[in-house]
């Protein structure tokens, strides 16, 4: 058997919810794999510890590090083991909401007042999670994460400009690399396959188009906010493009970065049944109208558009969202009742 244990640092915030998915998903994935260990979040950084078959700890940590979430990935030990030090997968960090307690698999780490662990010394690993509990802020390495990043970073625009020129059919790391001023080699040391690096450029494409528009959500309301997201994505037909081909990655749980795209998603749905909440409560939105089913409809809208528009040439995106969502903010003021198909009112139709 093997272990690897390895720090990284977050690329952004990671709010409760999402490290909810993350370890609901990862105990499913872990399990079926046999893999045990435990992930700790502290601040901006993270020290991940994996166990198991060293072919299947192997590819593991192949998938954390082109996870487009965590970056200057560092391992700190790699040795053989004859026994696990843990008996399934956890994950710990400091919750805003303390319910998060309650998730199974949640590990209480950072609890304030937790004795020192009488089986640190037991094992390497344990030895370093305990370290990492007392001093989670201090440098693991000499070696800055600003560094590192720099050629992420720049293999990331180069995939930018390469979708922009060609879109996702013609899109490769060669490309990618061409558009950066870089070698293949270079840009495969960041990310080691063209999958990791098609999932961080969806991260920073969308997050540098939405993070401008996001205030727009409590100013004028979530409906308002996606408008203007798509107004900005249709000026980036790669984008969109793009978008849909991580959608479909996303089906295939198979796929290499399936369960990161999803996160993504079902964050953004989240973000919208949150606005249409605050919309109901700030009187932006009728009070007949349930968020949950709310968002449904507007990400059935927004995200149908978006793929019509890729396969006609006569859809104008911005228009289109705005004519459908008039009429369904029209009838979120109405009680709903459950009609059959054929009780439906047609207006203008014959008997």
């Amino acid at each position: 058997m093997r272990s690897i244990v390895y720090t990284s640092t977050q690329t952004r915030p990671i709010t409760d919810t999402e490290l909810a998915q993350i370890l609901a998903v990862g105990r499913e994935k872990n399990t079926v794999l046999g893999v045990t260990g435990i992930l700790a979040h502290k601040g901006d950084n993270c020290l991940g510890i994996l166990e198991g078959d060293d072919a299947v700890v192997g590819a593991r940590f192949g998938q954390v590090r082109t996870d487009p979430r965590h970056t200057n990935v560092r391992v700190l030990m790699d040795e053989s083991i004859e026994q696990r030090a843990f008996p399934d997968w956890s994950m710990a960090f400091q919750p805003i909401d303390p319910l998060m307690e309650q998730v199974p698999g949640f590990s209480d780490l950072f609890a304030p007042g937790r004795p020192l662990d009488p089986a640190a010394g037991l094992s390497r690993a344990r030895g370093l999670l305990e370290w990492f509990r007392k001093h989670p802020l201090a440098p693991l390495t000499s070696r800055s994460a600003e560094a590192d990043e720099a050629p992420r970073t720049r293999a990331i625009n180069g995939a930018i400009l390469a979708l922009h020129d060609g879109g996702v059919t013609r899109f490769s790391l060669e490309v990618a690399a061409a558009h950066a001023g870089m070698t293949a080699t270079e840009v495969r040391a960041a990310f080691p396959t063209e999958r990791a690096l098609l999932a961080a450029t969806v991260e920073r494409w969308t997050l540098a188009i939405s993070t401008p528009l996001t205030p727009l959500m409590a100013e004028k309301g979530t409906v308002a906010y996606l408008h203007a997201l798509l107004a900005a994505q249709a000026e980036e037909p790669g984008l969109v493009e793009l978008l849909a081909a991580s959608l479909v990655s996303a089906a295939d749980p198979t796929v290499d970065g399936a369960d990161y795209y999803r996160s993504i998603y079902r964050r953004f749905r989240e973000s919208v049944r949150n606005g249409l909440a605050e919309d109901v409560r700030a009187g932006r939105e009728p009070e007949t109208m349930d968020p949950v089913r709310g968002a449904e409809q507007l990400l059935a809208l927004y995200d149908g558009l978006r793929l019509q528009a890729l396969l006609t040439s006569d859809t104008d995106l911005v228009d289109a969202f705005d004519r459908a969502a008039t009429r369904m903010r029209r009838g979120w003021s109405e009680q709903y009742e459950q009609p059959t198909y054929w009780d439906i009112p047609v207006a203008g139709a014959r008997e």
